[in-house]
């Protein structure tokens, strides 16, 4: 799946772009694409995901939530990608509670 996120760290500031994201024995996997600045690869235990919240920006659904220390926010794209990690982040959510 694809997305454009942003990456909120309060030391080293906000990085953004398009990345590639999927999950898989209870992790969540973030890959860049070409171009995105200060993201490589991000590995997110889904049992150590916060705070997940949804809400609308312009139109647009997004997912927030922090994991070490960082606010990860995941903007619509389209295609069923924002279901899928939505049902994933439920999860996770229920999960941590």
């Amino acid at each position: 799946m694809f997305a454009y996120i942003q990456v909120i760290d309060q030391k080293l500031g906000i990085s953004y772009g398009y990345v590639s994201f999927k999950f898989s024995n209870h992790n969540l996997y973030i890959s860049s694409l070409k171009g995105v600045v200060n993201i490589d690869k991000i590995t997110v235990p889904v049992s150590e995901i916060k705070n997940i919240t949804e809400d609308s920006y312009y139109g647009w659904n997004r997912i927030k939530f922090n994991y070490n220390g960082k606010r990860f926010i995941f903007l619509y794209s389209g295609y069923g990608e924002f279901d899928y990690l939505k049902d994933n982040m439920l999860e996770a959510a229920s999960d941590n509670q």
